[in-house]
């Protein structure tokens, strides 16, 4: 098990909404990537583009930790070359103003890094 997994188990032994929820978008890239899914459709390469310094190990596991959780679907199409979209499913969407709120509130409170 992973070491999000064994939190995302301590977190929901808290029996507390608030705790479950970060179980499931909790971590460095998860808010990220959900926000970025409201829009539209995203294959993998778009999504590391966008999320410049995510490696493509975290973006593949978290990716299918969203997935496994009910956030995201994956759709593959059986062309060639393979193609493969990630989009919000309806679950997901339910947190889409939770994500522009934590969007707004970033770009209202910007981090200034010291020079």
């Amino acid at each position: 098990m992973s070491k999000l997994r064994k939190t995302y188990e301590q977190m929901v032994s808290c029996n507390c909404g608030t705790a479950n929820t970060l179980a499931v978008i909790g971590g460095k890239w998860k808010i990220m990537i959900m926000y970025h899914l409201i829009d539209g459709k995203k294959r993998f390469n778009e999504l590391l583009r966008i999320l410049n310094s995510i490696t493509p190990h975290t973006l593949s596991k978290d990716l299918k930790e969203l997935e496994k959780d009910g956030l995201i679907e994956k759709r593959t199409y059986e062309i060639i070359p393979p193609r493969t979209e990630y989009s919000l499913t309806d679950k997901g969407r339910e947190l889409e103003g939770v994500l522009v709120a934590i969007n707004n509130f970033g770009e209202k409170y910007p981090i200034k890094l010291n020079d």
